[in-house]
């Protein structure tokens, strides 16, 4: 090959090169627009977003929000300050999209547990009812769901409200603010990824607030969960009505320390776990607390200034439909309560009578009776 010949080859290969790094850009700002419709699509008709950047690596999307429905008990499903999406460049050309990070700034979110235990998030999205279009084409045996993996979603000064309406008529909403977290591997619509979580912040209470801190891993699809949950210095307001039935007798102040390590495994749950109260005072009214005759509460709380640590165990099979976590925690964090306070499980089980409502039931069978 002549020396001029190798020369044009050479400077061809190059204006070529040079012309395919150039259009890389202009084919990604496409690419990424597209993504951006998706987004808008994606969030429904209850949604607002101030304003959209598209960078020429990511999608920025500011001041978001998404109205509630009249049945859900707080006004927003979402909202934040900022939602950056950055996706794999290769992956917006294809069918499937890998995403490597969503990264909410100032975010809020919502959920709701409803009162079967049913666990519901962003309904305005994660709920909304296809096309007749859309579905018609989803059932054409040439085509396949779209599958999209987030690599992580990270979550910086962020708050969240648990709204429970299987313990309360009116929904009990936990506050958690002041969060900060990572959740990897999420994989839609499938969710049979295995995900890791890190979640800390505070927990808000009327009189106080505490911390909380979630490590562990999670599979959303067949519900397989490790985690190891930390509550401490949690102001017992906060938590009452997962411990105390509506006619018993309250909390006047008092904070809980919890420390449990939850492992779910083809559907059956092991979960030891520690509990502590610590300046716990009663308030005046009802009979009972945890199932035990106040008047033995207060005397045994005197003997050891307000204090009591307890170990305790939760099991069962998830499939179970006579299984309730509810009741369960009530009934076990009850009973290890009365052994750590030194009163007779036979007088707790025998001198409640119905002022425990469920609570003296569930003691009586978990000690025979």
């Amino acid at each position: 090959m002549s020396r001029p010949l190798r020369s044009r080859i050479l400077l061809g290969a190059l204006v070529a090169l040079l012309l395919l790094l150039a259009a890389l850009p202009v084919g990604f700002h496409f690419a990424v627009a597209r993504l951006k419709s998706e987004v808008e699509s994606a969030l429904g008709e209850r949604s607002t977003v101030g304003a959209i950047e598209v960078g020429w690596n990511a999608l920025t999307l500011h001041d978001v929000a998404v109205r509630s429905a009249p049945d859900w008990p707080v006004p927003e499903e979402l909202r934040a300050r900022s939602i950056r999406v950055s996706p794999s460049l290769l992956s917006l050309f294809s069918h499937d999209i890998v995403i490597h990070e969503v990264a909410l700034d100032a975010a809020y979110l919502s959920m709701l547990r409803t009162r079967k235990g049913n666990l519901r998030v962003l309904p305005a999205v994660l709920e909304a009812p296809h096309d007749e279009a859309d579905e018609n084409s989803q059932s054409a045996p040439a085509a396949a769901a779209r599958r999209i993996t987030i690599e992580a979603i990270s979550l910086a000064d962020s708050a969240l409200d648990y709204c429970d309406a299987s313990v309360a008529r009116k929904p009990h909403c936990i506050a958690l603010r002041a969060l900060n977290g990572r959740f990897t591997s999420l994989a839609l619509p499938a969710l049979d990824a295995h995900s890791d979580l890190h979640l800390d912040g505070s927990v808000e209470g009327p009189q106080r607030k505490g911390s909380l801190s979630l490590d562990g891993d999670i599979t959303l699809a067949t519900r397989d969960l490790d985690l190891t949950l930390k509550l401490a210095g949690v102001d017992l307001h906060t938590v009452e009505p997962y411990l105390i039935k509506a006619a018993e007798t309250g909390v006047r102040r008092g904070t809980l320390d919890l420390n449990i390590h939850a492992k779910v495994a083809r559907r059956k749950l092991n979960a030891p776990g520690q509990l502590t109260l610590s300046d716990l005072e009663l308030a005046e009214h009802g009979n009972s607390f945890l199932g035990m005759p106040r008047s033995l509460v207060i005397s045994s709380l005197k003997d050891r200034d307000g204090r009591v640590r307890v170990d305790f165990s939760l099991q069962g099979n998830l499939d179970d439909p006579k299984f309730s976590l509810n009741e369960m925690m009530a009934t076990r964090v009850a009973a290890s309560v009365a052994q750590g306070l030194g009163i007779s499980l036979q007088g707790v089980v025998g001198g409640v009578g119905k002022a425990a409502g469920g609570i003296g039931e569930g003691l009586k069978k978990l000690f025979g009776g």
